[in-house]
């Protein structure tokens, strides 16, 4: 994939926050620490305050905490490359590092206190008090910000000196954990009015409506871009500059007691989400496609999910391990150790690198695109800002909590790790005869659900497997749908169920391997639970035009992508829906300009919306016409359309000439002197002599002007 030139190009790519953290805290908040940490600010083994250390551009900063440091590693060669202290009063506090570019800021959560490395010179150069617990610090693409969760405050700061740069803003306390796009602008979900609130250069923009009041709003910026997930609702809303997209998520999203778990930050489009337990969800929100992928241990304490590459990292808390799910072969691969169980995992993407670390581990991993993973030792003294002298190791490290030194604990002492693509061990059966349950991943379109899975090697001593049956939420074989028949060889297959309705309703399926159990009677054994909706969201309507006609207008658009899809049109105070690519807008007032915006929409979700204008200007559309019926007497102008609008002028006696007519409208009723059959309400809106003025349309011979009517081929001037 030609990883390392891509890598190597990502020079400057967005970091993020991630925690890193002790098992236990210790202590109390020291006093005066503020103070301490200015004048404290070490790097042990540096020579001297101007000596200069080039990091590598393709690398992050880790937390070491069971040594006091942080660490920076080059992810493609695998080794630390830069280590930098941490003053002994920030040691047992939860410590988070903001990592972009050459800005790495440390977080101490317990104190407020944020601290800069300096990445050149490996060590502390600034530290400031900016709040207290729970205050979040965000920076990316030139911008940084405090939000205070608690009181919900957010403030811009100097990436440099950590001083406010304008005044702060309030917004409606408690806030969700906030996130940076790539145009440097910030978002703040603020779950109590079910919105998230926009910053660009630390001025506050348009709320946009992401939810209901008091609905549960997670954030993640994928590929630069905002989406945030609304686990109440099971709706996820992508925000593009050009407008915004609503997809419907699987229904068991709003199961989630605390909401679903989402990355802070994705590498690409596809957006991983996992709730309480059941299954894994992948939103591509470049297609408005939900993938649904069961999972073999629902019942673990799971971090949020990761994506890189064709892969989702899960890291799961109860093993202590990395679970890997392989979206091109659809299987779960072989889990990878990241910690001791119960132990601590970091996740970081940044550089399309993926990197896991334990905080009080002396290893972390750093992950490629391809899947291909590096251990780093973070604890190797030959480099720069090392320590001269090991520090001394601690007797029963962590009081019984694991292994501090980094010894144990379930990291090992091998730097071997398992090579990607090797199948996962199944979980302990109740039965060791029954076979392994096959692994599926299911997805919905054009009103069907496809269920694909794949089959697991099985062991010796098993029963042997029949074939593979698709089982309903209700537990019964799928009517409907053919069944995978086995076959020695066989990997995996796929299920269709069609004839489904485009709508919110989310489908459960599982999938079992049939057997002849005990006695001969048939038995399954089966996966977890996969489920989608019938259909995927519409991408939104190409090539939309708008052009104005009397008091209305002409729509027309391309079809968007996606099943059934309704589209949505709304404009200055109106609204209409059509299902085809056109429509024909009625009863507006002429001389304005109206804004069209289409939406497309299904029961999966709705498209971004496209925009035209369309003016209508009546004057665009005037007309010449002959004056007659003026052979009598002289024909009076007014000002407005009406007998007793002032005089402005008159047509000469036997007039026929050309008039400009504008637009048309009603006024008074006319009733000709010497002809009492021409009778008319119509009033003309003419251009005559240079000037604008009003006539009765009896006098100018439009079509229509004999019988009192508005003619056909002219605008109504309002």
């Amino acid at each position: 994939m030609n990883g390392d030139r891509s890598f190597a190009r990502a020079v400057g790519a967005r970091g993020f926050l991630r925690h890193f953290r002790r098992d236990r805290l210790t202590g109390q908040i020291a006093t005066g620490l503020v103070g301490v940490l200015c004048v404290s600010a070490l790097v042990y083994g540096v020579g001297t305050a101007s000596a200069r250390y080039k990091l590598s551009d393709v690398g992050a900063w880790l937390s070491a905490s069971a040594r006091g440091l942080v660490v920076h590693a080059n992810g493609l060669a695998g080794k630390v490359d830069g280590k930098a202290a941490v003053v002994p009063q920030m040691r047992g506090h939860r410590i988070k590092i903001v990592q972009d570019g050459t800005t790495v800021l440390l977080v101490d959560e317990d104190t407020g206190v944020v601290s800069r490395i300096d990445p050149s010179q490996l060590k502390i150069t600034t530290s400031r008090q900016v709040g207290g617990p729970g205050m979040q610090v965000l920076s990316g693409a030139g911008a940084a910000y405090t939000i205070d969760l608690v009181r919900g405050t957010v403030q811009q700061i100097d990436p440099l000196r950590l001083t406010p740069v304008g005044a702060p803003a309030t917004l409606t306390a408690p806030l969700g954990q906030a996130g940076i796009d790539a145009n440097g602008g910030l978002w703040v979900p603020v779950p109590q009015t079910g919105q998230v609130v926009p910053f660009q250069q630390g001025r506050q923009g348009e709320p946009v409506a992401a939810g209901k009041a008091g609905d549960r709003l997670a954030l993640t910026i994928a590929a630069g871009t905002p989406v945030i997930v609304d686990s109440t609702s099971a709706t996820a809303l992508i925000v593009r500059p050009e407008g915004t997209q609503r997809i419907n998520l699987p229904a068991p999203v709003t199961e989630a007691r605390n909401g679903v778990k989402v990355p802070a930050v994705a590498d690409g489009q596809v957006v991983p989400m996992l709730g309480d337990g059941g299954a894994l969800y992948l939103l591509n929100t470049g297609v408005g496609r939900v993938d649904s992928v069961a999972l073999r241990m629902p019942d673990h304490a799971f971090e949020p999910p990761h994506v890189l590459g064709a892969r989702v990292y899960l890291p799961d808390r109860t093993s202590g391990r990395l679970l890997v799910f392989n979206t091109d072969r659809n299987a779960w691969e072989r889990p990878i150790t990241a910690t001791r169980p119960g132990g601590t995992i970091e996740v970081i993407v940044r550089d399309h690198m993926l990197w896991v670390n334990d905080p009080l581990g002396p290893t972390a991993l750093a992950f490629g695109p391809d899947g291909r993973v590096r251990r780093i030792k973070k604890y190797e003294d030959k480099i720069p800002g090392s320590a001269r002298r090991p520090l001394p190791v601690q007797a029963n490290p962590g009081n019984g909590q694991g292994n501090r030194n980094g010894g144990g604990g379930g990291h090992g002492g091998s730097n071997e790790v398992p090579p990607p693509g090797r199948p996962a061990q199944p979980p302990q059966k109740k039965d060791p005869t029954a076979p392994d349950p096959p692994t599926p991943a299911a997805s919905g379109d054009n009103g069907r659900i496809r269920v694909r899975f794949t089959a697991p090697a099985q062991p010796q001593g098993v029963y042997p497997v029949t074939r593979f049956v698709l089982l309903g939420q209700d537990g019964r074989p799928v009517a409907d749908a053919s069944p995978a028949q086995f076959a020695g060889n066989s990997q995996g297959g796929t299920f269709t169920v069609g004839g489904l309705t485009c709508d919110t309703t989310t489908h459960i399926y599982k999938v079992a391997a049939e057997y002849k159990g005990r006695n001969g009677r048939t038995a399954y054994s089966e996966s977890g639970e996969v489920g989608a909706t019938a259909c995927t969201a519409p991408g939104p309507p190409t090539a939309f035009t708008a052009s104005g006609v009397n008091h209305g207008a002409n729509l027309t658009w391309g079809r968007s992508s996606g099943y059934d899809v309704t589209y949505d049109i709304t404009w200055n105070g109106g609204s209409a829906a059509a299902t085809g690519t056109s429509k024909q807008i009625t009863g507006l007032a002429n001389a304005q300009t109206y804004t069209f915006q289409v939406t497309a929409r299904n029961g999966a979700g709705s498209s971004t919306a496209v925009s035209a204008s369309a003016n209508l200007d009546p004057a665009a559309h005037a007309k010449t016409y002959n004056g007659h019926h003026n052979e009598a007497t002289n024909t009076y102008l007014h000002t407005g359309p009406s007998t007793t609008a002032p005089r402005d002028g008159s047509f000469p006696k036997g007039f026929t000439g050309a008039v400009k007519v504008i637009c048309q409208e009603r006024g008074n009723t006319v009733t000709d002197e010497q002809d009492p059959s021409l009778v008319s309400s119509i009033w003309d809106k003419i251009e005559y002599g240079g000037r604008v003025r009003w006539v009765s349309d009896i006098y100018v011979s439009t079509p229509g002007s004999n019988s009192g009517a508005f003619s056909s081929t002219l605008w109504g001037c309002t």
